[in-house]
């Protein structure tokens, strides 16, 4: 397979039916993952598209000869390497010339990290120079990420080089994105930056098994990618980096299925694809094409967004990495269906190869690439994305934004919650007490851990806020999910329901205001604002009063606090099978004591209660449609949950 390096140039896409303006200098507001969708910070769903580019000169020209025309820049000169993709960021997004992307997926080459000597394989770290990376990412990476703002572009950051063949738990390239990633995690121009995406690696072939047996397809395989990916994710997230994260499958990225079973988590996840026409058997038709999808990608793409940051085609002799035509969306051809299944997905993102895939040459003044020719990628790339960005662009002003000054509070961070009327009050969980119905209160400030909160992203800036005291991972809930005034403010068991979201929003001087998600005109309040912690918090008008407004001083952060809509709590439960294609379900705690057992779906509503008694294993018919659910058991002093899935 191939060892390439690259950038890529993503577009942001909404709805708006009038005259468009130009792209250069548009809002580039933050995106997460709402269900199976990448989203705007105004619900909108969004789709991307661009190019890659890498900043290297073998990759802006000099592949065509070091004296060629072509070939503008090269000996580290980084002035010369910022023109040349200054100017490519700047054709790319000349609407009055057609074009219409809005990312780069940014590579940071090896080019610029590893210590000049003869030419080594892009996989090789044996010259990895951390001091080099420093250097190079305040003088290279980040002035282009700057320059892509200007342009209306989003930039997935792609780290230096590719995966060796083999990779493993532990092993030395493990432990090089690691140090990379911490890095990058803590830059301070990369760090939560609104545009700004990470894509933690590129192409993995195969991966040591949890069985001790290389592969690529595998559920052990997944398990071991879990095992590979999980901790450099816990990093960046322990870092204070809520940056949207792409992550690779084995097979040069052509194999997901597993990860349903095996997922990534941290919030804001989704993962990265590669499709050229020789993947899966190849792909040069439609049915090949869509089984292949189907097979490999679909299983993921049902759960979380994709985006492919590889792909091209063209006629032999053009020099293509992937062979191929453009063809006929459902017939023969790899283009059209290309375009074709992944508009029909609904939730992918995607891009070509490099700037030579649409401009002759990589020129940044030069001609649609491979003059025009339809069958290549260059020309009905060009039109797809013109035609998706008039139809579907939205102007970010354009929208409602659910919260538009949302807080950028740390995924999984401990925080004391502080009372603007009095720095020596915070929110406190009376006592301690670890039970439903447990009363939230202002209290003086004692170090306790019963005055500390972690916060979850519960999407769409909404939050939820579970207590450090509590071994069951219990939140602070809306009774009844009632908006009246009055409701109490209580612990109560995590359901991951509306009732438990709760909207942050800045209102200035370092406070914010804490809103029902359910009725963002009623928040978090104290009766008649009386702090002597003899009244129980509750939901209000708000009005904006010193008992209405909230500091958040951040004291750490909790990576073994996971949303239960993302991962099971401990792994005690044994739930078999699991997906299962029925509904039908084994269940078994290696005990024969009673139990209750409830299922919520991913949303926290509740869609199932038994009451399982007198036998080390149940079998429960429960004739669930397809989705994900939560399993929670419990019973005398255990509590126990797992996600399940139905295929």
């Amino acid at each position: 397979m191939k060892n390439v390096r690259l950038l890529l140039f993503i577009l942001m896409i909404g709805l708006l039916p009038s005259v468009l303006k130009a792209w250069p200098g548009m809002p580039l507001p933050p995106l997460h993952v709402d269900g199976r969708n990448l989203v705007d910070n105004c619900g909108n769903n969004v789709s991307l598209h661009g190019v890659a580019i890498t900043p290297s000169p073998w990759f802006n020209g000099c592949q065509y000869g070091s004296s060629s025309q072509y070939c503008t820049w090269d000996n580290y000169d980084v002035q010369g390497c910022l023109n040349y993709n200054n100017a490519v960021m700047d054709r790319l997004t000349d609407t009055s010339d057609g074009w219409y992307l809005n990312y780069i997926r940014l590579h940071l080459d090896p080019y610029w990290t590893n210590t000049p000597g003869a030419p080594i394989p892009e996989n090789d770290i044996s010259r990895f120079d951390f001091n080099r990376l420093v250097t190079y990412t305040d003088q290279v990476i980040v002035p282009l990420i700057n320059h892509a703002a200007q342009r209306g572009l989003y930039v997935v950051l792609r780290p230096p080089g590719v995966c060796p063949e083999h990779i493993a738990v532990g092993d030395a390239y493990h432990n090089y994105l690691i140090q990379v990633w911490t890095y990058l995690s803590q830059h301070p121009a990369l760090k939560n930056a609104d545009h700004v995406m990470f894509e933690l690696a590129n192409e993995p072939v195969q991966i040591l098994g949890t069985n001790g047996n290389w592969g690529s397809t595998g559920n052990e395989h997944f398990a071991a990618l879990k095992n590979f990916f999980q901790p450099i994710v816990n990093l960046i997230r322990n870092n204070g980096a809520n940056n949207m994260l792409w992550i690779p499958g084995t097979g040069w990225q052509s194999h997901y299925q597993g990860y349903v079973n095996y997922p990534i988590t941290g919030g804001d996840i989704g993962y990265a694809v590669h499709i050229y026409p020789g993947y899966w058997g190849g792909v040069r038709n439609y049915s090949d094409f869509q089984a292949g999808w189907d097979t490999n990608v679909k299983p993921i793409a049902d759960i979380a967004p994709i985006i492919v940051t590889e792909t091209d085609w063209a006629p032999a002799g053009y020099g293509t990495f992937g062979t191929a035509t453009t063809g006929t969306a459902g017939g023969n051809g790899f283009g059209a269906n290309l375009n074709n299944i992944l508009y029909n997905s609904g939730n992918v993102s995607w891009n070509v190869l490099a700037p030579d895939n649409l401009l002759d040459h990589g020129d940044p003044n030069g001609a649609t690439a491979y003059g025009g020719d339809w069958q290549a990628c260059a020309a009905p790339v060009k039109h797809w994305f013109r035609e998706f960005g008039e139809n579907n662009y939205m102007l970010p002003q354009s929208c409602s934004n659910p919260n538009p000054n949302p807080v950028a509070l740390v995924n999984n961070g401990i925080y004391e919650i502080e009372f603007s009327n009095d720095a020596n009050l915070v929110l406190d969980l009376q006592y301690g007490d670890d039970s439903n119905g447990a009363v939230l209160r202002p209290f003086g400030r004692n170090g306790a851990i019963a005055q500390q909160w972690i916060a979850i992203d519960a999407g769409n800036g909404n939050w939820r806020f579970i207590s450090a005291a509590s071994s069951s991972d219990r939140c602070v809930d809306l009774a009844s999910a009632s908006t009246s005034n009055g409701t109490d403010i209580r612990l109560w068991d995590n359901y991951g329901n509306t009732a438990q979201a709760w909207t942050v929003q800045d209102a200035g001087n370092g406070y914010y205001r804490i809103l029902s998600s359910i009725d963002n005109n009623k928040g978090w309040d104290v009766p008649n604002c009386v702090m002597d912690g003899s009244e129980s918090m509750q939901l209000w008008d708000h009005y904006g009063t010193g008992c209405q407004l909230f500091k958040f001083n951040y004291l750490g952060s909790s990576a073994r606090r996971i949303d239960q809509q993302t991962e099971s709590l401990q792994k005690s439960l044994s739930v078999y099978p699991n997906p299962t294609i029925n509904g039908n379900l084994n269940i078994s705690l290696g005990t024969e004591e009673d139990f209750d057992l409830k299922i919520f779906s991913i949303d926290g509503k509740q869609i199932l209660v038994e009451r399982l008694a007198g036998a080390m294993t149940h079998q429960l018919q429960t004739n669930l449609p397809k989705g994900i659910y939560i399993l929670k058991v419990s019973g005398q002093g255990f509590e126990d949950s797992q996600r399940i899935v139905v295929q």
